[in-house]
């Protein structure tokens, strides 16, 4: 019985001998290719808010009743202080406005740079009266628009247009005037 439990091992043995041989001998190697590693391109995205604001009626007439006919804002910007802003490849900029008032309004959108020099300027928006949720988007392409990568501040105008009738805006009735806006990076690193 003891024969009979050696030979049946043995076979185990010799067959997984054998099977290891043919299997460590038949695969298939092929040689890798680093150079491929040149041809990746890799593109990430990232969205970035840049300003957001919110404006009662207080803050577009004065208590004696007097309209306030521009506000100007300037904010840091910090995104493109890095080394990776030389892959930048195009910014996305999306702006969401609401103007409960009945009141046109002109925005404009600029980005500045150290000495508050314009490094690019967004198209004038002009936001009708009364409007909800109104969106404007543009698209920078920034090799064509490199100048753009020496900002460091954006700057906010909006302009209270005049009213067609004379009218002022009611500082007693509670309305907001809502601005937001973001921008998408696309990034392209070869």
């Amino acid at each position: 019985m003891n024969n009979i439990l050696k030979i049946n091992k043995n076979k185990k043995v010799k067959h997984f001998f054998i099977l290891f041989v043919l299997i460590t001998h038949m695969s298939c190697i092929k040689d890798i290719d680093f150079s491929q590693a040149e041809d990746i391109e890799i593109t990430p995205v990232i969205v970035a808010s840049l300003v957001y604001a919110n404006l009662d009626q207080t803050s577009l007439v004065t208590p004696t009743g007097i309209e306030i006919a521009r506000i100007r804002e300037v904010s840091r910007l910090e995104v493109f202080n890095n080394e990776g802003a030389e892959d930048l490849n195009k910014i996305e900029l999306n702006f969401e406005i609401n103007n409960p008032f009945d009141r046109n309004f002109k925005l404009n959108f600029n980005f500045l740079d150290e000495n508050n020099a314009v490094t690019y300027r967004v198209t004038s928006i002009n936001i009708p009266k009364n409007t909800q949720t109104f969106n404007f988007q543009e698209v920078i392409d920034v090799l064509s628009n490199s100048s753009i990568l020496n900002s460091t501040k954006i700057e906010l105008i909006l302009e209270l247009l005049p009213s067609s009738d004379g009218t002022v805006i009611d500082i007693n009735e509670p309305k907001k005037f809502t601005f937001k806006s973001a921008g998408t990076l696309y990034f392209k690193i070869n």
